[in-house]
């Protein structure tokens, strides 16, 4: 069984979702934009940005 996931979206390499441009997970009005946060920050949305942020402080904070 494998663990990957594929998106319904993606057919043949092209993201039906957004205009049949190549598929890159994660890229703006992808169905997984703003709800998963990505290793590349680029992909990251602005809330997303904001909530990685907030961690990185309140686990500084919490190391005092």
């Amino acid at each position: 069984m494998s663990g990957s996931w594929g998106c319904p979206h993606e057919i043949k390499g092209l993201c039906t979702k957004i205009n049949d441009i190549p598929c890159d997970p994660g890229m703006k009005g992808c169905v997984l934009y703003g709800r998963f946060a990505f290793s590349n920050p680029d992909k990251n949305s602005p809330s997303i940005k904001r909530k990685l942020d907030e961690s990185k402080t309140g686990m500084k904070q919490s190391q005092h």
